[in-house]
């Protein structure tokens, strides 16, 4: 009986404990499928140990002749960088940084401080490590043998072995940092094994005199928004004439792309582009008011630029590359 003015209350039911299962056991398939479905979508990067820092530690010797190395190694990802190289992380990062692998070396006769630090990075791809060795050490220091190609400064050294760009930075003066160095990139060469010989540096020029500079630039080349990730070089020739070269890894597809929106900007500019065959090589010849007489050569697999006239000396050169391409 309900009397007017108090509150009604609906009656409990009460759900056997037998339906309460049955309706887990049917839920169950949906849960499994739902997690699946959210695995699908993840991070490569947070995924792929076989590329991060642990893995690396196996690329630093333990005792590189007198060089010990000390027992602390440190790692770092995309998300604790800036512990490491606070202010400077996001550069690297946007260079293709995986991971960091950090290890300190000792000398018998330095007993309070490490002789050396070796930072090992995971860039990811060979050109993203040469840019960051070409930014960082490229620029004044001095040629050495190690790795696929190697700079040293007076305190420091740096090199790149694939998608690997090692850094050694010296606590005092007169370091024999090459030879750890040296045992770094064997270490590497061992411990990556074939990967490392799919993801070699190959920068892309044929031989136009004496290597004198190499630079990487990561995009606008020369103010020209499509020209990016460029690799470019300075010869000499015997007589003196300097050659300025670059060359960028396309895929056919890339290089049709990129051949469209070059010959519109010269176009756009009223640039004067004339394309001719020489020795069975397809040939973009430029008569630029900036730059001069100049040419392209769009091959296959990377795009290459002169900033010279097309002379004789020069054929062969570009004869033998291509055949190689």
């Amino acid at each position: 009986m309900v009397v007017p003015g108090e509150p009604t209350t609906a009656p409990v039911r009460r759900v056997a404990p037998g339906a309460v299962r049955w309706l887990l056991l049917a839920l169950l398939p949906l849960l499994a499928a739902l997690l699946y479905e959210r695995g699908q979508h993840y991070d490569p990067s947070l995924l792929d140990f076989k590329s991060g820092g642990s893995r690396m530690t196996a690329f630093l010797p333990e005792q590189v002749e007198n060089w010990q190395r000390l027992a602390t190694i440190r790692l770092f990802d995309k998300a604790n960088l800036y512990e490491y190289i606070d202010g400077h992380a996001e550069y690297f990062l946007s260079a293709g940084f995986r991971a960091l692998t950090v290890a300190e070396y000792r000398l018998p006769t330095d007993t309070q401080q490490p002789s050396a630090v070796v930072d090992l990075y995971d860039m990811g791809e060979p050109l993203n490590a040469f840019g960051v060795l070409m930014d960082e050490i490229g620029v004044g220091g001095q040629p050495v043998a190690v790795g696929d190609v190697g700079f040293q400064a007076p305190r420091s050294l740096g090199f790149v072995a694939g998608q690997y760009y090692v850094k050694l930075a010296a606590f005092a003066d007169n370091l024999s940092l090459l030879v750890v160095a040296q045992a770094v990139h064997q270490a590497i060469l061992k411990g990556a094994g074939q990967s490392l010989g799919k993801a070699s540096l190959n920068l892309l020029f044929p031989d136009l005199g004496m290597v004198t500079t190499t630079r990487f630039i990561k995009e606008n080349y020369h103010g020209w928004s499509f020209l990016q990730r460029v690799a470019e070089r300075r010869f000499q020739r015997a007589d003196g004439t300097a050659i300025l070269a670059f060359s960028v890894s396309v895929t056919p597809q890339q290089r049709s792309d990129l051949e469209r929106n070059f010959l519109s900007f010269m176009q756009q500019e009223g640039t004067g582009v004339t394309e001719t065959k020489v020795e069975g090589m397809r040939i973009l010849q430029v008569s630029d008011r900036y730059e001069g007489d100049w040419i392209v050569l769009p091959l296959d697999t990377v795009w290459l630029g002169i900033f010279h006239p097309l002379d004789e000396e020069m054929r062969p050169a570009l004869k033998a590359f291509a055949h190689h391409e």
